[in-house]
């Protein structure tokens, strides 16, 4: 029952990217019976390019219809018992963006992470504090959000982390899976929201712990002319299984970001600074900078 569940947590979203597919596949192929038509029918009119502005505007969305490939990088500072001094976390995410239509009325956004770890901290009482560094477990969240573009945006799906991490020291060693639900206001000058997950672990490694923890990017950003925009958006971490006092690290940051085109592409540049307001009072996260590259791509589909 348990590889049943864990097969079928592994084929959603490729299932569900292709019962989307089909789905469009759909509408546009006529019945096999219906009869032919005699009148040459008009030209649809092609699909108004977006401007950059808009574009710049929607990336903010994370249930927006762009699809788009997001290049992450952290640097992370860290402290507390049993480290006395900062140490350092470098790692890099990529995440696309993949967004596909269900009809007129929804549209169905998966959005993976594969993290790669340059270099982060390990501790034994052996050896004391090392480095180690490698592929991180792999996060994946299905959002089913209404296509209609509003002031107020919403979506809710599942989300799945697997246990894909190679040294283990860098992964949790878990399946696990939860609820994932996001809301936000969009206005011509402001975006305000947040994007909550929670995970259950429920297979995996028995030596490693159970988990239970949740991520919570919340975003404020104040959108200026020619593209440019200012705010934060860092993401709150809650480790439920942590003893009191180590179970939450809440950052607040300040950054700014532009939009530009490079030939045709859109691309986003952005960089924030990031200080952890609530942190673990043993080791943890302090401070983070973080770049991020983001260049929209046409839709394959």
């Amino acid at each position: 029952m348990r590889h049943s569940l864990t097969r079928w947590i592994l084929c959603w979203p490729i299932l569900c990217q292709l019962a989307g597919a089909q789905a469009m596949a759909q509408q546009q192929t006529p019945p096999r019976n219906a009869p032919a038509v005699t009148a040459p029918a008009a030209a649809e009119p092609e699909k108004k390019e977006e401007s950059t502005e808009e574009v710049a505007r929607k990336l903010n969305n994370p249930v927006a219809d762009l699809w788009s490939l997001t290049f992450q990088y952290n640097h992370t500072f860290l402290k507390g018992f049993p480290s006395e001094n900062y140490r350092h976390q470098d790692g890099m995410t990529f995440q696309p963006v993949l967004p596909i239509h269900l009809g007129k009325n929804w549209n169905l956004i998966t959005r993976p992470v594969f993290p790669i770890v340059f270099s982060s901290p390990t501790f034994s009482r052996r050896d004391g504090f090392g480095s180690t560094g490698g592929f991180g477990d792999i996060a994946v969240v299905s959002l089913l959000s209404p296509a209609k573009n509003t002031k107020y945006i919403w979506g809710v799906g599942p989300s799945f982390i697997f246990p894909t991490a190679s040294p283990d020291a860098v992964g949790q060693g878990k399946y696990q899976v939860g609820p994932a639900a996001v809301g936000l206001v969009m206005t011509k000058k402001w975006v305000v929201g947040a994007l909550a997950q929670q995970w259950w672990s429920y297979a995996g490694d028995s030596d490693r712990p159970n988990v239970s923890q949740a991520n919570i990017q919340y975003f404020i950003q104040r959108l200026l002319l020619n593209r440019w925009q200012v705010g934060m958006a860092p993401n709150i971490l809650i480790d439920w299984n942590a003893k009191p006092g180590n179970q939450v690290t809440w950052p607040i940051g300040l950054g700014c970001a532009k939009t530009v085109k490079l030939g045709k592409l859109p691309v986003k540049f952005s960089v924030e600074g990031q200080y952890m307001l609530i942190h673990p009072d043993d080791f943890g996260q302090r401070f983070n900078l973080r770049v991020q590259v983001t260049p929209v791509i046409p839709a394959l589909f």
